[in-house]
């Protein structure tokens, strides 16, 4: 391994220069999952430990009422490595020259080739986080296997212990008349403040999900009235959201993210990263964190690697020969934990009352 390549236009000012005036917008997730730094790949989380206490009404000169102290349920775990890498062979490095010694070179193109891989890797990062954190919000669990991921494979799944999992009145891709999905919605929502204390302000789905509902005759009643039954035009989610909001019921976000994962053969498949079906009832928007720490990488950098930090992800460049290669990576210890899995709740539109 040796120093990149590119290691004139890469020097550590101009890399950092470029790291820091590049600003990418933030992912989706991270109004769910924002970002928090741990000290150690260990993590222990307080499932539900968010909660709604009220102190006592009590005479003057009484003691203070004591409370008791329930056993704290725990979820612990490793954060593991998200890490990927690109290549620039050596005909990529020969357009690179031809490029460069032009004598008008396009600017655009050199700056693609000495920091697109960068880009690239960077965002892979961050797509794997968002893929992570979305099948955990919607599932509860996450499975790896082939088909979604070409590093390790678990046999079992990482679970998240959400364990309010429900089924739909009606499979909501029936027919548009027969469906009820605000009558689920409200059901689940009453269910939940009753039984568990937990009132919802946000519902999370897939545009799918919400094109079923947004053409169900009871939706367009709810929101039109009566005359529903001769509009010509569905409601939208502003409209939804208005009447929801004015039922004391929570809005809606539509989780609308495709991500494409390429697998040990380098074929690319997109993957939706909100599990098709699934609906979830958040009692807020950040529900979790994603954790992360530092990797032993970063905290030991080799010397003969030109690396810098975006955000959570480090970026790395070195070169090898015989061929000659430009190496990028992009690494990151990063996992998300649901901190309030036991007020979060599930339910399968597309099962009837169960949520298997």
């Amino acid at each position: 391994m040796e120093f990149s390549i590119l290691k004139d236009i890469l020097k550590p000012r101009i890399l950092a220069g470029f790291v820091q005036d590049w600003q990418p917008e933030k992912t989706l997730i991270e109004k769910y999952f924002p970002f928090k730094g741990v000290p150690a790949l260990s993590y222990q989380i307080v499932l539900g430990s968010e909660s709604r206490p009220m102190a006592d009404v009590v005479a003057f000169s009484t003691s203070y009422p004591r409370k008791g102290r329930p056993a704290l349920e725990k979820l612990s775990g490793e954060i593991p490595a998200i890490r990927t890498m690109k290549k620039m062979s050596e005909t990529d490095l020969n357009s690179f020259m031809q490029f460069n010694q032009m004598k008008d070179p396009d600017t655009e193109a050199v700056l693609e080739l000495v920091f697109g891989d960068l880009q690239y890797c960077f965002n892979a990062v961050r797509n794997r986080l968002s893929w992570l954190g979305f099948q955990a919000l919607s599932l509860g669990v996450i499975s790896l296997n082939a088909a979604n991921n070409a590093g390790i494979i678990t046999s079992a799944d990482i679970d998240f212990r959400i364990t309010n999992k429900s089924g739909a009145s009606v499979v909501w891709s029936d027919a548009a008349n027969t469906t009820k999905p605000i009558t689920d919605i409200m059901a689940l929502c009453d269910s939940a403040r009753i039984n568990n204390g937990v009132i919802f302000k946000k519902i999370l789905m897939s545009r799918t999900s919400f094109s079923y509902m947004r053409k169900s005759a009871e939706t367009i009643n709810f929101c039109f009235g009566k005359a529903g039954s001769g509009v010509t035009k569905y409601p939208n989610l502003d409209v939804i959201n208005e009447n929801l909001v004015a039922d004391g019921l929570p809005m809606i976000d539509i989780i609308d993210v495709y991500l494409q994962f390429e697998n040990s053969e380098h074929t690319i498949t997109n993957l939706q990263a909100w599990d098709e079906g699934k609906i979830a009832f958040l009692p807020q928007d950040e529900i979790g964190n994603i954790l992360h720490c530092k990797s032993a990488e970063e905290e030991f950098p080799p010397k003969q690697v030109t690396q810098q930090k975006k955000d959570i992800v480090l970026l790395s460049k070195w070169s090898t020969n015989a061929p000659i290669v430009e190496h990028t990576s992009g690494a990151c210890n990063g996992f998300p934990a649901v901190k309030l899995a036991n007020q979060v709740f599930l339910m399968n539109s597309l099962n009837v009352n169960t949520w298997a």
